[in-house]
């Protein structure tokens, strides 16, 4: 029997993958090789198919043309602008801020001039932070868009804020406002005034009784917020003593029962039955903890089944439009909480012994096939572009010679990374170098579509690579 020669036999990234080798075996001398392979080879193209292979595919259309199977027409700029269309963005505006430094170059609504002059024609005028970011703003914000009273907004740097407002400003800082040109300042006031100003639609309750329920709810988010900042404080500080963390922890899940308590008196999603005020009050601290809590502390708010009563309150304010407007999302969040603090955006220990068992096979077999897997990713995932080097061997085991020292760390370290939050749920120190992390972030991209359960690992080390990879590509920056 005459022996069939492979068409082509590629490596896969841990070991050989024989179900693919055998089908290019058996389908080398076919009459349309090409069809053969696009038709059934197509799902394991990313896992062991060379740069050949894949423009074999590509080459199969009718007309001849390199083309990418799954990629579909590119849209120019114009016509993406026309199918995403105007409506969206409403109140969005560019900004001009030549010779000033720390101000955005867009923003959601509009803005005026960081000036001292400035004015508007609207009966307020908001003074904010930059970003967006302040908790105290979001709250004021929320309580302009909440009435749907007009207002303009002037951006202060906080990190360099203008004489002019300090002089202003007792306190020198944000939120503060003119209402109808009267100074006010400090969020919680500033929200009361304008109940006092614009009465409709209501943030506060007409029944005193309720008013006064409001301010003990508006009371205990400030024990919220303290109780919490206390608890990531512990963990951020990374401290011996765990029975000073561990109070830390029980005091914040304390003040959580008593909102879960406060909820639990009406009927409605909302802490004092309809929306207003305190649910005002507590948002912007509830919405930086179900971001934080879960990367810094491994505790998740939303879903959380000891707390169904603030799982359905988090879903009533995600639903009002008011709020999807000045919110924030989980990663900007974390990335603020990082860059006050220098905490990893990769924090995740395992939940259980399965996660952790699969954690550790995947590490595992990380380490056992390093120089493979760095091969590997080195030769096909595109990171030498730029690079002055060739690549040498037809396997990718004899290359790292011919790879530049550069090159090889970079995509060690983000290996190495990669390990540490297997086994430690962080991933440890980012490389210094931006093109480092580059380079990092690339291979770890490309080694997350690489890896294939059964093959390399089974499903469950398999799918905790994969979520590694993302974690620690998100904490490269």
């Amino acid at each position: 029997m005459q022996q069939i020669v492979p068409h082509r036999q590629s490596r896969p990234v841990f070991n050989a993958c024989n179900g693919c080798i055998a089908f290019r075996q058996a389908n080398a001398r076919t009459a349309r090789p090409h069809r053969v392979r696009a038709r059934v080879h197509r799902a394991c193209v990313t896992a062991s198919a060379t740069k050949e292979d894949v423009q074999e595919v590509q080459e199969s259309s009718n007309d001849g043309r390199k083309i990418d199977p799954n990629a579909g027409d590119l849209m120019s700029w114009e016509e993406i602008g026309e199918r995403a269309g105007t409506d969206v963005l409403q109140g969005y505006q560019m900004l001009d801020h030549s010779g000033h430094t720390g101000q955005p170059r867009t923003a959601p609504t509009r803005v005026l001039p960081t000036d001292e002059s400035s004015t508007t024609d609207r009966p307020v005028l908001l003074y904010r932070d930059t970003n967006g970011w302040c908790p105290f703003c979001e709250r004021v914000w929320l309580a302009l868009e909440e009435k749907n009273i007009p207002y303009d907004t002037v951006l202060i740097n906080l990190q360099d804020k203008p004489e002019w407002f300090k002089e202003m400003v007792p306190t020198q800082l944000v939120p503060a406002v003119k209402i109808n040109g009267e100074l006010v300042y400090e969020s919680y006031d500033i929200m009361l005034e304008l109940e006092k100003h614009f009465d409709d639609p209501p943030l506060l309750p007409s029944s005193s009784e309720l008013r006064e329920e409001v301010e003990e709810v508006c009371k205990q988010a400030s024990a919220v917020s303290s109780a919490g900042y206390k608890y990531l404080a512990s963990r951020i500080k990374d401290k011996e003593d765990d029975d000073a963390e561990q109070a830390a922890q029980d005091a914040f899940l304390l003040q959580l029962d008593d909102v879960e308590g406060q909820l639990s008196k009406h009927s409605g999603p909302y802490l004092v039955g309809d929306f207003g005020l305190a649910d005002i009050v507590h948002c912007s601290a509830m919405e930086r903890f179900a971001a934080n809590m879960p990367v810094v502390a491994g505790l998740e708010l939303r879903g959380n089944p000891r707390y169904p009563r603030i799982n359905r309150w988090y879903s009533a304010m995600d639903a009002r439009p008011a709020y999807q407007k000045v919110k924030s999302d989980d990663m900007t969040l974390n990335l603020v909480i990082r860059k006050v603090f220098g905490i990893p955006m990769a924090f995740s220990p395992a939940i259980d012994d399965f996660t952790q068992r699969g954690r550790n096979e995947a590490a595992a077999k990380l380490s056992k096939n390093k120089e493979v897997v760095r091969a590997d990713i080195v030769k096909r995932s595109g990171i030498l572009r730029g690079h002055d080097s060739t690549t040498g061997g037809s396997n990718g085991q004899d290359q790292a010679t011919s790879v530049p020292k550069a090159v090889q760390d970079a995509v060690d370290h983000a290996m190495r990374r990669l390990a540490n939050y297997l086994l430690l749920g962080k991933p440890g120190p980012r490389n210094e170098d931006a093109e480092a992390r580059a380079i990092g972030a690339a291979s770890l991209a490309y080694f997350r579509n690489r890896a294939s359960a059964p093959r390399d690992l089974s499903a469950n080390a398999c799918h905790e690579l994969r979520e590694a990879c993302l974690a620690v590509v998100k904490d490269s920056y």
